[in-house]
Parts: C-alpha cells; sequence; structure tokens
C-alpha cells in the first residue's frame, strides 16, 4: 500500500536534517591535518606541482582526470571522459577504496587505480575533503581563476526549484519531486533536464529509472535549490551523481 505523502516528505526533512548535521561535521583544519598523510604524492594551495599524484588544487567540481601535464591511469581517464566530476560525494566513495571505485563506476573489474592509498576512517574522509573544498575553485574571484583551476562555473539554480540533469549517455526516465511541489516525470536525453518548483529550504528527491514503467531505480535526496546530475547509471543499485547550486 503506498504511503501517505506527508509521510514521505516527513522522513525527507529528517534525512535532509541528519545530512545537515553529518556535513556541519566536517572540519577543515582537521583535514588539514589529515592531508599530511597525502602530502607525499599531492599538493595543493598556491604554487601547487603536480608529484606522484596531480595538483587538487580545484578538485572540487574538477572532471575526472583532466588536470594539465599529469599522467592519469587509462581507466580514471575513461571515468572522467563517462562524466565524473569530482563531488563531496564522489570522492568520499573514491578515498576509501579508489581502485574499487573505479571499478564500480566504469563496470569494468579490471579498471587499475595509480593511487594505492585508502583513507578508511571515515571523519578522516570528510575532514580532509572539507579541507580540499577550502581550496575549491567557487572560491575564485574570477572566471578565469577558476578556469586555471580546471573547473569552469556552474550555472546556478533557483532557490526555488529542484532540478535533475542527465549526463548519462543513454535516454533515462526520470523524476523529481518536493515538499508542496508537482511531481514531474519524463525521458531525459544526454544533457536534459527536468524541474520542479517548491519553497527554498523544503527537502526533496530525484529519481532515475531505466524505463517509465521500471519498479526499481535510483533515488537521491536532495534540497530544493540544487540541481542533481546523473553521472552514470550502472544498474538501479549502481548510480553515480553530483550537485550543482
Amino acid at each position: 500500500m503506498p504511503r501517505s505523502r506527508s509521510l514521505v516528505f516527513g522522513l525527507l526533512g529528517l534525512a535532509g536534517a541528519l545530512l545537515a548535521q553529518q556535513a556541519g561535521a566536517q572540519d577543515a583544519e582537521a583535514g588539514e591535518r589529515v592531508f599530511r598523510k597525502c602530502q607525499s604524492c599531492h599538493m595543493v594551495g598556491e604554487g601547487a606541482k603536480n608529484r606522484v599524484g596531480p595538483v587538487l588544487t580545484g578538485v572540487i567540481g574538477r572532471k575526472a582526470g583532466s588536470f594539465e601535464d599529469y599522467r592519469y591511469s587509462k581507466s580514471m581517464t575513461q571515468a572522467g571522459e563517462a562524466g565524473l566530476v569530482w563531488d563531496e560525494e564522489a570522492l568520499f566513495e573514491y578515498l576509501a577504496g579508489p581502485q574499487d571505485f573505479l571499478q564500480d563506476y566504469l563496470g569494468d573489474d579490471g579498471a587499475r587505480a595509480k593511487m594505492r592509498f585508502r583513507l578508511r576512517d571515515e571523519e578522516d574522509r570528510r575532514d580532509v575533503i572539507a579541507y580540499l573544498a577550502s581550496f575549491s575553485p567557487q572560491d575564485a574571484d574570477t572566471e578565469d581563476e577558476q578556469a586555471q583551476l580546471g573547473s569552469a562555473p556552474a550555472r546556478k539554480t533557483a532557490q526555488n526549484t529542484l532540478c535533475v540533469r542527465n549526463a548519462d549517455e543513454h535516454q533515462l526516465f526520470f523524476a523529481v519531486e518536493a515538499d508542496g511541489a508537482e511531481r514531474r516525470t519524463g525521458y531525459l536525453e544526454a544533457g536534459g533536464v527536468l524541474c520542479t518548483t517548491s519553497q527554498p529550504g523544503q527537502s526533496g528527491m530525484v529519481s532515475v529509472f531505466e524505463e517509465a514503467d521500471a519498479l526499481e531505480g535510483c533515488s537521491r535526496l536532495a534540497p530544493v535549490g540544487t540541481t542533481e546530475v546523473m553521472l552514470r547509471y550502472v544498474d538501479f543499485d549502481r548510480c553515480f551523481w553530483s550537485s550543482n547550486t
């Protein structure tokens, strides 16, 4: 029996509050200390240069495998070509097991990562990501500075809309809904966008299915004021997302 709409969005609101609480627990200062484990391979900040690993200045929001003059693994380059853009969620999963992440993302058990180091502690991962985010191109003052960091500025999402964009190469069926808003559905080709309008601060959800009549799909909680980007759809329980605000 279907759940009532009020119950569904009550749960969404609770989940949103928990996610916000988790995000607030990130500590960039602690992340700077965690980053010392990474310094033998990576540099970040003004004057950073490629080492064993690429420069991490501006990594949040950057296409995977795209920093200039660094020789990435074939698998990392393929992931970038397939649409992988580094956001906090993708980095959180990647740092736990780089090779496992690439194999899952590409759907290829033969995928290989140059990075062998794993950051197993979840709090350490959140903190170091918060530290890297402090060097994000979102903090740059001009579009030229953002381009130098390897990421073009994303188009802003209106504060009263929740959108989903299909960055997968295949046509897929999408749904987007938010508290007090019309549920919108439809097929999207690559690059297509579907939005609904609600009040700023409300919680919502975007979903993707192989077909309109599919019983199972990937869903993602999201606040109004964001565009959730479907990077790659593997199957109903293996989807990769990014967010733009």
